[in-house]
């Protein structure tokens, strides 16, 4: 199989020290040029491409039209979320995702109802290993841990823009974007590419908004594209 790999931490390569040793074609998009090159060194080869795996002209370099398997494995779950979509946008190929906050894990699963994202969440995982392994008591007080652990402040939320919202029709610049929001990419019908937004981007009816909120934010940028408040 060829596999795109997008983050080359230490799941990262780990991972593609083994599925090179199984004869798989790998290729690894990695942003720090130092990561790539320890990563080369470890394997004893030339596998890493350094570059932001959020940018589609760098997927496609990457070769995800003819890949098998593209792992979003970065540290943020809104780069990971960007990898994914892209992906199916340009290609067939099963889209595994790393996600750090349990909470986004729903975003995620909701993508693509028909190829669905495989989501891997650590945090998850250590969680169904305590409720195998502890008694109930031990649990509960593991569980809160845990929960704390995972929780974070950030979340992952897509909003639309509906037909007569006063957001249609502007560029991203002159509209008040609440605090603790940043729009991340925009889903466009009439376009195979996602939308990476600048200030520059001028929004569109029907487009659909993934943006990365904290603090409740995400209910102040529903308001704003569907009615107008800031609350």
């Amino acid at each position: 199989m060829f596999i795109i790999i997008v983050g080359g931490g230490k799941v990262g390569s780990y991972l593609t020290r083994a599925l090179l040793n199984q004869n798989h074609e790998v290729v690894v998009i990695e942003k720090n040029d130092k990561k790539a090159k320890q990563l080369d060194t470890l394997i004893d080869r030339q596998a890493t491409m350094v570059g932001d795996g959020c940018d589609p002209l760098v997927l496609e370099a990457a070769g995800v039209a003819r890949a098998d398997v593209v792992v979003a494995d970065t540290g943020d779950d809104e780069d990971n979320l960007v990898v994914v979509l892209l992906t199916k946008k340009k290609s067939k190929a099963r889209c595994i995702a790393r996600v750090n906050n349990p909470r986004n894990k729903q975003i995620f699963d909701s993508l693509d109802p028909e190829d669905p994202v495989t989501v891997i969440s650590s945090t998850e995982i250590i969680l169904d290993v305590l409720n195998e392994h502890v008694n109930a008591a031990s649990y509960s007080a593991a569980l809160e841990t845990m929960h704390l652990f995972g929780r974070g402040n950030l979340s992952l939320v897509r909003v639309s823009v509906p037909e007569g919202s006063p957001a249609a029709g502007r560029l991203i610049s002159e509209i008040a974007i609440p605090r603790n929001s940043v729009l991340v990419a925009i889903e466009r019908e009439q376009m195979d590419d996602m939308v990476i937004p600048t200030g520059d981007t001028q929004l569109q009816p029907g487009d659909r908004i993934v943006a990365v909120v904290k603090n409740g934010a995400g209910e102040k940028l529903q308001a704003l594209f569907t009615d107008g408040k800031r609350r």
